[in-house]
């Protein structure tokens, strides 16, 4: 794959103020390449942590270049190549495991930046050229990692006219950030990717995991429902973790395929009768049994609502005039069933 470089940083890693300069240019690059908040923070956490690595690990001295990459495709990421002179890691599948450390540290590193870049290479044997390039000489940097952390891109611009959206999400009352996420992801003319994620407690942490998860959703929406949690599920490791209800509906073949970690309520209202989209136990990020799938008829008149426990129990389906608007069903929910101590979700979307 051909890949074209620009916005090249280089920077020397010689003692612990590098650590904050090196931060900084990155996220810096981040925010000019388009990276969201949350994306950017992950960023921030892999650069601290590679260059705390080659401080503590790496000889205590080494080199960090940062850039932006775009192949051949027009799709963009940050490439962050981290080489020092030290004695290398002698065993790199347990370096990747949490609480492997040959130092007087939490020995996380490593795993968290496998987690939150999207790919990881040690001495890659890639790019030998561009290493060449900024890592030879006196130095002799023997040992690099390479991370790629890809822009999300969307393929579609195009929104599905025959769905009707709804969707209303609040705070914690007395907080800032919210714990709460949704999305609705149009893939295609007739594939459209919707879900509810609620971050494990609420404030700054839950926020963290519900919009990475959200994230990961985006960057991955052509996946089934099943392996786009299992991938949802490696990604936000090392966050509180999250509840989600995810769907994939299919205008064309008139289906949903839908697929539930935790406590989020779902279902699919028709003409008959009122269909329930299962959940199983567990929280993503932390214990997860494997994903089920679970398919049903979506057709024309049809309704998906789906909500975070911040919504109570109490409320009837039955009591909705379902052929009302989704947004005003949605606040009507929001607004008369809302817990007063949680966040808040509801996402309702009309076949139309």
């Amino acid at each position: 794959m051909e890949l074209r470089r620009d916005n090249i940083i280089s920077l020397p890693i010689e003692n612990e103020s590098d650590i904050g300069v090196c931060r900084r240019k990155g996220v810096g690059l981040a925010t000019q390449m388009g990276f969201n908040e949350v994306s950017s923070g992950e960023i921030a956490i892999m650069i601290s942590e590679l260059v705390t690595n080659v401080l503590k690990h790496g000889g205590g001295k080494g080199k960090i270049v940062i850039c932006q990459i775009q192949d051949s495709e027009n799709k963009k990421a940050m490439e962050i190549w981290c080489c020092d002179a030290g004695n290398g890691i002698a065993n790199y599948n347990n370096a990747l495991k949490d609480g492997y450390t040959r130092k007087d540290t939490l020995g996380i590193g490593l795993g968290t930046i496998k987690r939150f870049s999207d790919e990881l290479e040690i001495n890659p044997i890639s790019s030998l050229s561009f290493k060449e390039d900024y890592f030879s000489g006196a130095n002799n940097y023997k040992h690099c990692l390479r991370i790629l952390k890809w822009k999300p891109t969307k393929l579609w611009f195009g929104t599905n006219k025959n769905l009707t959206v709804g969707a209303v999400s609040r705070c914690h009352p007395g907080e800032h950030l919210n714990g709460d996420a949704y999305l609705v992801n149009h893939v295609s003319s007739n594939i459209c990717t919707v879900a509810v994620i609620d971050g494990l407690g609420h404030g700054k942490e839950a926020s963290l995991a519900s919009e990475l998860a959200k994230e990961q959703i985006i960057l991955k929406s052509n996946l089934s429902v099943d392996k786009l949690m299992q991938h949802v599920h490696n990604s936000i490791r090392g966050t509180r973790g999250a509840v989600i209800g995810l769907a994939r509906i299919d205008t064309e073949a008139n289906k949903l395929s839908f697929s539930g970690i935790g406590n989020i309520e779902s279902f699919v209202i028709t003409e008959k009768e009122k269909k329930t989209l299962l959940s199983f136990g567990g929280i993503v990020g932390h214990n997860m049994r494997t994903p089920k799938v679970f398919e049903a008829d979506f057709k024309p008149g049809n309704t998906l609502c789906m909500y975070s426990d911040g919504i109570t129990s109490r409320w009837k389906p039955e009591d909705i005039e379902w052929n009302e608007s989704p947004q005003k069903n949605a606040e009507h929910i929001i607004n008369k069933h809302s817990r007063l101590n949680d966040d808040a979700t509801v996402l309702i979307i009309r076949y139309t």
